[in-house]
């Protein structure tokens, strides 16, 4: 799951030599407004439970797509782009996912770049902490626990204090390597925890609610330099792609990483990997496989008198749990250094919330042929 890489805006135009070149998006239909037929519709994709559909357009045909309910979600708000977008809704133990099948399956060990647009209704009573997308061969069962923990998202948006913005649209974006084969696009939350997946916006005594609104979605294939694959435009046959201006200068994917998810933060006393860790390190673990030649040294810190004492075993504990995800998602052994540190830190009080700060591991990318 890739959340922190600092990437760029993944629409592309080249015009010279009288050819234009465009990154075909993967994504069928992506931002809802297909017109084909008499009215509007969302077609080819598909709803696990009742998924909105929403068309905020002045032309009769379009305003009859719209159901009449007594819920204010449905009161329309402007699209991203276009005039139609969908809305999902989640509860403590019921969630709607948006699923569909790529234009053509992933390659594997290919690197691909995922974006969508959301924002949340107003109207409802709690945020997302997470909300996120998975790739995969087959349909996973996602109307079950059982799916969501077998089947977790590749790319995901957490915030702790809730996905919030009712006024603009909030761009939740990627990158990933492709196992090869996947064809299957399912966005959605994921969590299998209602500890996890609510925050409040205000007390109520009425069921947890969380409601958010899609639009225009994507996704890239990347070369090796981390720039969308470009192909010809049929200026007949093509539709449905989304340009920008061909000034903006681009970046390899993996050319920068969020120093924060370089540290993975842990609860007192303890060595387990919280959400936010599992987040980092996939963030980690990815780069470590888009990059051979670079190994990571893994620096685990403790407080002053954590585990009655035994700083420097708690240290270790830490950062075995790191290397266990870490080899665990196929990132060889030999390239997780393992530095344990222990107690090395100047806040000795149990309710000093700088504390924090000491329970942690440290994470240093390290070239192996320069070293």
């Amino acid at each position: 799951m890739i959340k922190a890489l600092s990437i760029m805006t993944l629409f592309f135009l080249i015009s010279g030599s009288g050819v234009e070149l465009i990154a075909q998006n993967l994504i069928p239909n992506p931002s809802f407004d297909d017109a084909k037929g008499r009215r509007p519709n969302m077609r080819p994709w598909k709803k696990i439970n009742t998924v909105d559909y929403f068309v905020n357009a002045g032309n009769q045909s379009y305003s009859q797509v719209n159901q009449n309910k007594n819920d204010r979600n449905y009161i329309l708000r402007k699209p991203r782009t276009g005039a139609a977008y969908v809305g999902l809704r989640v509860w403590p133990k019921y969630s709607e996912y948006l699923q569909v099948a790529l234009k053509e399956p992933l390659k594997e060990g290919v690197a691909y770049s995922f974006e969508m647009y959301i924002t949340p209704s107003k109207y409802s009573n709690c945020y997302l902490k997470t909300i996120g997308v998975s790739f995969y061969a087959s349909k996973p069962p996602y109307s079950t626990r059982m799916g969501r923990e077998d089947y977790p998202p590749q790319i995901e948006m957490y915030k702790p204090f809730g996905i919030r913005d009712t006024v603009d649209w909030i761009r939740v974006n990627g990158v990933f390597i492709a196992k090869g084969g996947e064809k299957i696009v399912t966005i959605g939350n994921f969590s299998t925890n209602n500890g996890d997946k609510f925050k409040r916006k205000r007390f109520s005594f009425t069921k947890r609610e969380a409601y958010y609104y899609i639009d225009d979605i994507a996704l890239y294939e990347l070369g090796p330099d981390g720039r969308p694959i470009m192909n010809p435009v049929d200026p007949v046959t093509d539709t449905g792609q989304t340009v920008l201006n061909d000034s903006i200068q681009y970046e390899s994917v993996f050319s920068t990483i969020d120093s924060n998810v370089l540290v993975v933060y842990f609860e007192e006393d303890d060595h387990k990997l919280d959400h936010r860790g599992y987040m980092n390190l996939a963030v980690v673990g990815e780069y470590l496989l888009e990059n051979p030649d670079y190994a990571v040294e893994v620096y685990a810190y403790s407080a002053p008198g954590e585990l009655n004492g035994n700083e420097m075993k708690l240290a270790e504990k830490r950062s075995k749990s790191v290397y266990i995800f870490l080899s665990g998602n196929k990132v060889p052994k030999e390239r997780i250094i393992q530095k344990p540190i222990g107690n090395s830190c100047e806040y000795f009080r149990n309710n000093d919330p700088k504390r924090k700060l000491c329970r942690k591991v440290e994470l240093k990318f390290v070239n192996t042929k320069t070293e």
